[in-house]
């Protein structure tokens, strides 16, 4: 009967513990955005800039789960500037 408790105890223990991506944004991948990696997220129909999606990920039209933050790049060229995305984890 120990056994029993014990091992069922572990089970729910493990169970409990899930990865959570309950906060992650479903964003859309595009390649024609004015930045410098020329690789972008569009949110909510709008497209920001991105310079730090992993490679594997920057594929037109792919559809990804992210954490993000904005942030504004006081860059003034060409490629770059302008409010941007910065990833945190991607799901």
């Amino acid at each position: 009967m120990k056994r029993i408790l014990i091992i069922s105890f572990s089970f729910l223990l493990f169970a409990g513990c899930k990865k959570s991506v309950d906060n992650c944004t479903n964003v859309v991948v595009t390649l024609t955005v004015p930045s410098c990696k020329g690789v972008g997220v569009i949110i909510d129909g709008t497209k920001f800039a991105c310079d730090d999606l992993p490679d594997q990920y920057a594929v037109e039209g792919k559809k990804i789960c992210i954490l993000y933050s904005f942030w504004d790049d006081p860059k003034m060229c060409a490629c770059c500037g302008g409010t941007k995305v910065s990833i945190i984890s991607v799901h």
